[in-house]
């Protein structure tokens, strides 16, 4: 029986540590892959400190490569996983970045990303974000380039507007910005743009969405001074996320923010 996307949830809500060299605690590692093991997808890296996971070889796929970044090093505040419904559709629990791992994991598990979309669950991005760097001289050894990409993770932005998702970190082309910008206006869901410099906020960006104050800072920063081609695509949530105390997200924005993902990725996967 599939799981809905709040089963995800549940399932791999379990910590998850490194020491910025190695996973020293793998449980959600292990959920996820063991979640995936019926699936079409299959883990083609699984040292250091990410776990890539495709559904061929990267040798095999004959088109440019979306990669999903979206880290699973829990903050050394948090000592517990957790996760609950509360009233009035909201979800309560330790969700950075748990909650972004259960959107792109229900995608995978439903099978509905195109083949050349790759997804890294990443290690150490809340200290020095070598889980994105080991990730980028992977493809370098296998000689293959990365067209894009979409960074996942949990931002205080767009919460007080009720937004189901925020765009932030554009560290695009045109081309590319073009294309996320109008699938993002075309789910018909709420959603904020959070720019990476305010000063300078994209034409094709309809001023109604934009948040105008500096994006935080997430594994786009790090893909980008590595010379790819990123942007974020980010869950608001209210509260301290770094903390054993946890925060709310909205019932419906989880839903509505998978949906998003999956849009966005397939649109920009044919580009």
């Amino acid at each position: 029986m599939l799981l809905k996307p709040l089963d995800v949830l549940s399932e791999i809500m379990l910590l998850n540590r490194d020491n910025s060299k190695k996973f020293t605690v793998t449980d959600r590692l292990d959920k996820i892959n063991t979640l995936l093991w019926n699936s079409r997808y299959r883990r083609l890296n699984a040292q250091g400190l990410f776990h890539l996971f495709g559904v061929c070889p990267i040798e095999n796929i004959d088109k440019p490569i979306i990669l999903v970044s979206s880290h699973v090093d829990c903050e050394a505040g948090i000592h517990k996983c957790f996760t609950r419904e509360e009233n009035d559709d909201l979800l309560f629990g330790t969700y950075d970045n748990c909650i972004t791992n259960a959107a792109i994991l229900y995608l995978m598990l439903e099978d509905k990303l195109p083949n050349n979309v790759l997804i890294s669950f990443t290690g150490d991005e809340e200290i020095n974000d070598n889980g994105a760097k080991q990730t980028c001289k992977y493809f370098d050894t296998k000689n293959r380039k990365i067209f894009c990409v979409a960074v996942l993770d949990v931002t205080y932005m767009g919460w007080n507007e009720r937004a189901d998702f925020t765009v932030e970190n554009n560290f695009w082309q045109r081309h590319l910005g073009t294309k996320v910008i109008n699938v993002a206006e075309q789910t018909r869901n709420k959603w904020c743009f959070v720019p990476e410099d305010p000063d300078d906020i994209p034409s094709y960006v309809n001023r109604e969405n934009v948040i105008n104050t500096e994006a935080d800072c997430d594994e786009s920063w790090l893909y980008n001074e590595l010379n790819k081609q990123c942007f974020s695509v980010c869950l608001p949530v209210n509260g301290p996320m770094h903390s054993d105390k946890g925060v709310f997200a909205r019932r419906d924005s989880f839903t509505n923010y998978i949906e998003s993902l999956r849009l966005i990725l397939q649109n920009i996967a044919n580009l």
